[in-house]
């Protein structure tokens, strides 16, 4: 029986002494420096696992990686999320059913900047502009096309170019574009950089708006408060969509659950730390738009016993 027993905690001990791979995101973007955080917290907590942050376009990329099992676990959009599960992800060959939830972390809102002398003053006007939408694999340039085609802008009447946020602000304020998107929990460092040099947001708001919301109601209204940025002195209004933290089907139900367990146990610090988990709500956590991982799902419930 002791040998058993031995056997057992090596068998238990060599299970968590594993490699768990992160897709994080681009720089500029929400998703790095979450990642980071993240990763420090885990590496405390679970001294047995050894994470490696992989950096990525965004949300796009991390669900093709999980997908394609290059990661294990990585931060997406509910969008992005949704329409990769239902195979309409463009240039996906099918539904991506490797793909599963672990938590809702923050409502992330569309930024939407231009440059200070800029006629432009709503959605509407993009028709014929120079508009950056974040990196190829970036879930900006999936909710920018849905927004686009809300308004009724077909994506030829626009020159839609796919450049790093931190790029896309320097070509703003340069000239080099008309307008740059970018989905990221403020203070955005894009958004900083450009309104440092005195651009401009824009609303997202309006009838189209309430259209998308009715077919993807994932899409949520918020609001970019007044003073977030140099020179922004009034509240925005635009669409926001939750940032999740996503893994593989057949990642272990044991390690996922100490994964969901060890994130909301260091999420106070984190939270002080990291602006993408400063508004967290533990009760909608569990309400991802695609299936809980069979591991995360017991730490749920577990919770709502102890209520």
């Amino acid at each position: 029986v002791a040998l058993s027993g031995a056997a057992c905690d090596r068998h238990s001990e060599a299970h968590l002494r594993r490699t768990v791979r992160l897709s994080t995101g681009a720089p500029g973007g929400g998703f790095s420096p979450l990642g980071e955080g993240l990763a420090r917290a885990y590496r405390q907590s679970l001294p047995n696992v050894a994470f490696e942050i992989h950096p990525s376009a965004g949300a796009v990329s991390n669900v093709e990686a999980l997908q394609r099992g290059d990661a294990d676990l990585g931060f997406t959009f509910a969008d992005v999320a949704y329409i990769a599960s239902i195979g309409e992800l463009e240039g996906a060959s099918g539904p991506f059913d490797r793909l599963r939830g672990i938590a809702v972390l923050q409502l992330t809102p569309v930024h939407l900047a231009v440059r200070g002398d800029s006629p432009i003053t709503e959605v509407a006007d993009l028709t014929g502009a120079r508009i950056a939408v974040g990196p190829v694999g970036s879930g900006t340039e999936l909710t920018v096309r849905l927004i686009l085609k809300a308004f009724g802008i077909d994506p030829g009447a626009v020159r839609i170019e796919s450049l790093p946020f931190d790029t896309a602000a320097h070509r703003l304020i340069a000239g080099g574009l008309d307008a740059i998107f970018d989905n990221a929990i403020y203070p955005a460092e894009s958004i900083n950089v450009a309104t440092r040099a005195g651009a401009r947001l824009i609303p997202v708001t309006g009838a189209p708006v309430d259209a998308l919301r009715h077919e993807y109601p994932f899409l949520r209204l918020t609001v970019i408060p007044h003073g977030t940025y140099p020179g922004h002195t009034n509240t925005i209004h635009t669409i926001g969509v939750d940032s999740l933290l996503v893994c593989r089907r057949d990642l272990e139900e044991d390690l996922v659950y100490e994964l969901t367990k060890r994130l909301f146990e260091a999420l106070p610090a984190l939270s002080s730390s990291q602006d993408a988990l400063r508004f967290v709500d533990l009760d909608q956590a569990p309400d991802t738009p695609i299936p809980l991982h069979e591991g995360a799902a017991p730490y749920y419930r577990e919770r709502e016993l102890l209520r």
